[in-house]
């Protein structure tokens, strides 16, 4: 028996008959005994029918002209994803997005952070995007200190737009057309959104791990 391909088929039959995520998450990963390493992956990757719908119709087709449109970056969630996709601990989930696996509470400011932000800016600008806000969770540890680098940043490179401290970012971002985050509860609320590390992967040749291969190996490998 593979406990992974088990685990899916039991959460992914639970998620479609609208259980609560979590109360079905604890259950079947209890059930399994998995660790929470493993619990991570499970909760990050796997979605029912209806979310898998809304993330289809939300990405958004990069050919499109959108220099009339709202267009934001999620600060701390597009950072976090990219700086774990570099570190080989970022997975395509279920609905084809790209999220990190790093069970990480806050962030920790590096000496790579300024180089990751900077590839976000380059990968916006490459899409002939150069006007856009970011916003940062104030009450996330170092947020001032990474606002300050993305201002400097985006005025290297000419870029228009705000970098805003908030301590209601959710709510914020759900004002904007388009949205750069790997977020459901704000892809669901906006017309459509990005996911920049997926696009970092293919510029940068990233290898990306699938979640589906890493159910029918039936074991986590980072």
């Amino acid at each position: 028996m593979n406990p992974f391909f088990e685990t899916y088929q039991d959460l992914k039959y639970l998620l479609n008959r609208n259980y609560r995520k979590k109360s079905a998450l604890d259950f079947v990963t209890n059930h399994y005994s998995l660790n929470a390493f493993e619990r991570n992956f499970f909760g990050r990757c796997v979605f029912s029918d209806d979310h898998l719908e809304v993330v289809n119709k939300k990405i958004t087709d990069l050919t499109k002209d959108f220099k009339t449109k709202s267009i934001v970056i999620d600060g701390f969630n597009v950072l976090i994803t990219l700086e774990s996709l570099i570190e080989g601990v970022a997975i395509f989930c279920e609905d084809n997005v790209i999220r990190d696996l790093k069970y990480q509470k806050g962030y920790k400011l590096t000496e790579k952070s300024e180089e990751t932000l900077e590839i976000i800016l380059k990968t916006m600008l490459s899409l002939n995007l150069n006007n856009f806000d970011v916003y940062f969770d104030e009450q996330t540890s170092k947020s001032g200190e990474i606002s300050k680098i993305t201002r400097n940043l985006m005025e290297k490179y000419s870029i228009s737009g705000e970098v805003i401290l908030s301590k209601k970012v959710d709510f914020e971002l759900k004002q904007y057309e388009f949205v750069a985050t790997s977020d459901f509860h704000i892809i669901k609320n906006v017309t459509g959104f990005l996911d920049i590390p997926e696009i970092v992967s293919k510029n940068y040749n990233f290898d990306v791990k699938n979640f589906l291969e890493i159910i029918k190996k039936g074991k986590l490998e980072f």
